[in-house]
């Protein structure tokens, strides 16, 4: 039987991803809890595995790659679906949406998240909050332009939006409200009735 090892953190949006893909893909693995919060991803042991001391990291029976996109995309080329597009100019577009993911999206949610959900009220820097929700919401603004009389972000539902999927889901923990998005509501419902859909917690 493979044995495929996800390093993970039931909080961690970018470990979500992979625990999505892997299950709508109907593969199992097994989950390897790293507290970062206790500090563990720097720790030796885990130096050792990924030197940018990050997760989510994936071992496929000794192949390890982190970065959660760079999973999504190994994963969706190795094990035949329809997570990612076979068509060149589609492609194109979805490795765009994942790079904008990484760019202009998670840095601001994830970040507006992290300082209002995690840090202590006395250390949380309401002006680098500021920022992180004005850039996110530019973000969001684009992104709901794009999925005006769309289903997801490109023609089937593919990995894009599962790396889209979860910090903006979230993104409220960060006070970053949806309400004036309606067509990401929409498209996170469709995401929500996709086979084997996991929630995030």
């Amino acid at each position: 039987m493979k044995k495929i090892d996800l390093y993970d953190h039931p909080l961690s949006g970018n470990c979500y991803k992979v625990r999505l893909l892997l299950n709508q893909l109907n593969i199992k693995f097994n989950s390897i809890i790293i507290d970062v919060f206790k500090g563990q991803n720097r720790e030796k042991f885990f130096k050792e595995i990924n030197p940018a001391m990050k997760i989510p990291v994936l071992d496929d029976e000794g192949f390890v790659i982190n970065e959660s996109n760079a999973i999504l995309i190994y994963l969706a080329e190795k094990y035949p679906s329809n997570f990612i597009p076979k068509a060149l100019k589609e492609r194109a577009e979805l490795f765009s949406w994942l790079l904008y993911n990484k760019t202009s999206v998670d840095p601001f949610l994830a970040k507006a998240r992290a300082i209002k959900k995690f840090f202590p009220s006395d250390k949380q820097n309401l002006s680098e909050l500021a920022l992180l929700q004005k850039e996110g919401h530019k973000a969001l603004e684009l992104i709901d332009k794009h999925l005006v009389n769309k289903n997801f972000f490109l023609t089937n539902y593919s990995i894009a939006d599962i790396s889209m999927y979860p910090y903006i889901k979230l993104s409220y923990e960060g006070e970053i409200e949806l309400k004036n998005y309606k067509n990401i509501l929409k498209w996170i419902e469709n995401i929500e009735k996709t086979s084997d859909f996991v929630t995030i917690y």
